[in-house]
């Protein structure tokens, strides 16, 4: 059997309106950013016609495949993450449902299947069509689960069976095109990035300014909270209405020990009716840990199974609230508190009448909880951990998102503080036994028609 020959071209992108590589870069270039992690994308093609483009980025160990149909459109995507070191999981993938042949590519309203998919291999599988329509499925590992390929390999993604092309294939690198694609004014692709934690500590500095959803705010002198006592050092950040004994702590601890809680203010000015209109809200809570040395770099509190890399833009991992109240409790004023119904309740019902930050105390373990209000109300709120030079934690701040501390206004100083990546995590037990792409492209295509079908159904059901 005669081998395909296929064609790879590298650049920064690709270009669907006048279907071209953006900004074309030479094998050599694609194979130093490669080496030092830099993004880049791999166009695979014959006789000129797309047939795959691949996103690579090794710093966020991300690799995304995109496939495209018989009319040059992108039509099913695989995206992968690096969770384990040399090997990819799996964690979207998405099919668009085009309705002509000469329907532009993905439109805002195009319908379209998503799986996504947890590292334990339960998936949800949505479907965008009239409305959504939500159910589950469990992906095998041999399904989610690819070796990291070195540069060049690409058939390591996709092989013939994928490209949709007679099979064995010997990738050739192409001449660098004459004329390149444009970004049409949108940005180049890059890996997903997670809420980062922004000026942080500048929400407890008074003076400093932010941009918030309704203008500028400045920050005003913080306000002590009272001091929670931390007998095991396992912190937990809840809803104290909603706390369970099975909520669970972060899994970065801090000394046992009594720490401060500071809440930080900001002063929001508006006009209504004439007048000018004055108030105060709050932006933040710190537990300020140890003798507060710099603080030189953040990472986020996360619980266990849950992992940074599965997060797309901006997206976070937080704890919820439902009442409009937040609180910090040690492990063991959790059992304390979730043993009596009525007192997280009370808890959270305290603010505002009889203290601005009401406290709970287990006269057992010692340890308390003390409740302050989340900013905005309810919703979802990140927890961010604070560490100096040598690695210990400075701080915890659960962040209420009330104004985007990423933007900083003058005279405020934007932090000098990285973002901690925790390292990729050495794999366990040995690959599963490789498959064909095309066996796993059949499963997601069974799994898609499944999906059809239960969404026309229910929605049948409904309208009798």
């Amino acid at each position: 059997m005669s081998a395909c020959s296929v064609e790879v071209v590298y650049g920064e992108g690709w270009c669907a309106r006048s279907r071209a590589v953006i900004s074309p870069v030479s094998e050599e270039e694609a194979r130093r950013r490669h080496a030092v992690g830099d993004p880049y994308m791999a166009l695979l093609r014959t006789d000129g016609r797309p047939l795959a483009e691949l996103r690579i980025t090794g710093r966020a160990g991300h690799v995304g495949l995109l496939l495209f149909d018989a009319h040059g459109r992108r039509h099913r995507e695989y995206d992968y993450v690096e969770l384990r070191r040399g090997r990819l999981h799996l964690r979207r993938h998405r099919q668009w449902l085009y309705r002509t042949p000469d329907e532009a590519e993905r439109p805002e309203p195009a319908a379209h299947f998503t799986l996504t998919i947890r590292p334990d291999g339960s998936a949800q599988r949505s479907l965008e069509h009239e409305g959504r329509f939500d159910t589950v499925a469990r992906i095998p590992e041999e399904h989610r689960t690819l070796p990291l390929a070195d540069f060049g390999d690409w058939t390591r993604y996709a092989d013939a069976g994928l490209l949709g092309v007679p099979g064995p294939v010997t990738l050739v690198p192409a001449p660098l095109p004459e004329t390149a694609g444009t970004t049409g004014g949108d940005p180049l692709w890059s890996a997903p990035a997670p809420l980062a934690p922004g000026a942080l500590e500048a929400l407890f500095v008074p003076g400093s300014r932010f941009e918030s959803y309704d203008g500028p705010v400045t920050v005003v002198e913080p306000e002590h909270a009272g001091n929670l006592r931390l007998p095991t050092g396992r912190v937990i950040a809840a809803d104290p209405a909603w706390l369970s004994a099975d909520s669970e702590p972060f899994t970065v601890s801090v000394p046992p020990g009594t720490y401060p809680l500071v809440l930080g203010k900001v002063e929001q000015r508006s006009e209504w009716a004439g007048e000018e209109m004055t108030w105060e809200e709050i932006t933040a809570a710190m537990l300020c840990i140890g003798d507060r040395r710099p603080t030189v770099a953040w990472e986020p509190a996360l619980l266990p199974g849950q992992e940074v890399r599965l997060l797309g833009d901006r997206e976070f991992y937080g704890f919820g609230v439902d009442s409009g109240t937040g609180a910090f409790l040690d492990a063991a004023a959790r059992d304390a508190l979730a043993a009596d119904p009525d007192a997280g309740v009370e808890l959270a019902s305290a603010i505002g009448d009889e203290a601005a930050c009401p406290e709970f105390r287990d006269p057992v373990s010692g340890a308390n909880a003390i409740a302050f209000p989340s900013g905005a109300g309810d919703g979802s709120y990140p927890v961010w951990i604070g560490r100096d030079h040598d690695g210990e934690v400075t701080c915890l701040i659960a962040d209420m998102l009330t104004v985007d501390s990423a933007r900083p206004l003058p005279p405020t100083v934007a932090s000098p503080a990285v973002v901690l990546v925790p390292p990729v995590p050495a794999a366990e037990g040995p690959l599963p036994a490789a498959v064909p792409h095309a066996e796993t492209a059949l499963l997601f295509a069974e799994l898609l028609v499944k999906t059809v079908t239960m969404a026309r159904d229910v929605r049948c059901r409904n309208r009798n």
